[in-house]
């Protein structure tokens, strides 16, 4: 019988018939369909991230569902059904070794490659010690303590479900009672890095102002620092999503955000200016309310429009490439820009609550993540710390 791989496997677009899915569901006809009912919920890069994870938690498990091999799916689901928090014990000690990013900024330390040392036999009785990891300080190649965390919290949602739809699951292995993940904000490789806002103006006006893709670049830059935008908001704007309340305020209609609903977002006048030029252009290329806002560039010098968007890379390219030319030193992303001008209106003495409404954030304490303030040291205590001219008292 023709079996492809599984729906939790498979990509997206990948096509499957009717007879295709019934040989897949004979492998565990509970597991496997729960829980692509439960991936079905989730946000298209979501469900990325989960298919990744399940892959991978399988494979440490010994099975890894194969394509056209039904026996390894039931095999893989057996495996996850019997698994207990000693597996997740030592899949995240495992974890702990792999390989992950570069570390922004990278020493020559030998103790990074260090070998850990063997255990000696001592005596009659000899306990083999279990790995343990040195603490991360953010310097390894190894992946990060955040996406550990990240895995983790995505197996324990899924084990939540198979023990809610009753599937033979008896215990969460992966509860934070019995294997709590690496704390996620220790070691951290790549952190936002917020820019200079005495920078920010310059940074926006790098682009051409005479060319059609440098008004593109100066909108995409005015959108990500006036509108706190993520770059996967501005790569999906289309022309008709920049509007006007009949107040005449400017706001970007934002569809299927992070938060999985759409939203209003206002912009400053300043960048509502810049966005209304390239608009104009937009207008004059007579591009419809449907037609994407940003759109990509082709040709030589990249100088022929396209009815293609810019994708969210080109963003993140364009956007270092005139931090850059601005002198921005730090190494920094368009989520740098979201971190900026959240800080700034904090800076500015606007109650969390509004910014919150601006940002877009789920909690204010959300916000108070983005508040890159709170690791400034200009105004620490520190400054006032003083043992000079102090008389003793003996």
């Amino acid at each position: 019988m023709a079996d492809q791989d599984h729906p939790v496997i498979i990509s997206r677009s990948a096509g499957r018939s009717e007879k295709q899915d019934s040989a897949r569901a004979a492998a565990n006809p509970h597991l496997w369909v729960r829980l692509t009912a439960f991936l079905a919920l989730k946000a298209p890069n979501t469900q990325d991230t989960y298919r990744s994870v399940i892959n991978e938690w399988c494979s440490f498990l010994g099975c890894l569902p194969e394509p056209g091999n039904a026996r390894s799916f039931a095999k893989a689901a057996e495996l996850m059904v019997q698994a207990n928090d000693l597996h997740a014990v030592a899949y995240r000690e495992w974890l702990a070794k792999r390989p992950g990013e570069v570390p922004r900024s990278i020493r020559n330390d030998a103790r990074l490659d260090r070998p850990q040392p063997e255990n000696k036999k001592r005596g009659a009785l000899r306990i083999e010690r279990v790995y343990q990891s040195r603490k991360k300080d953010g310097l390894e190649s190894t992946l990060s303590n955040a996406t550990i965390a990240k895995k983790f919290a995505a197996l324990r949602r899924i084990y939540r479900m198979f023990i809610g739809c009753d599937l033979g699951v008896t215990q969460n292995p992966f509860d934070t009672d019995r294997v709590p993940a690496p704390p996620k904000d220790a070691g951290r490789k790549r952190p936002t890095e917020m820019i200079d806002f005495s920078l920010v103006n310059l940074v926006i006006d790098q682009p051409e102002r005479d060319s059609p893709k440098g008004c593109r670049d100066r909108a995409i830059l005015a959108a990500l620092f006036g509108g706190a935008l993520r770059r996967s908001e501005a790569a999906n704007l289309r022309v008709g999503d920049v509007r006007r309340t009949p107040q005449g305020t400017c706001y970007l209609y934002l569809r299927s955000t992070k938060a999985k609903r759409d939203a209003q977002q206002a912009l400053p006048s300043w960048a509502a200016k810049i966005v209304s030029e390239l608009l104009e252009q937009r207008r004059l290329e007579r591009a419809g309310d449907g037609d994407y806002l940003f759109v990509s560039y082709t040709g030589r010098g990249g100088t022929t429009p396209t009815r293609a968007p810019v994708s969210e890379s080109g963003v993140y390219k364009l956007f270092r490439m005139y931090c850059r030319r601005a002198g921005v030193e730090k190494i920094v992303s368009p989520h740098s820009a979201r971190a900026t001008a959240i800080t700034r209106l904090l800076d500015q003495g606007l109650p969390h609550r509004e910014v919150q409404e601006f940002s877009r954030h789920s909690s204010i304490q959300m916000v108070e993540v983005y508040d890159k303030r709170r690791i400034g040291v200009d105004e620490n205590a520190a400054r006032e710390l003083n043992f000079e001219n102090l008389k003793s008292e003996k």
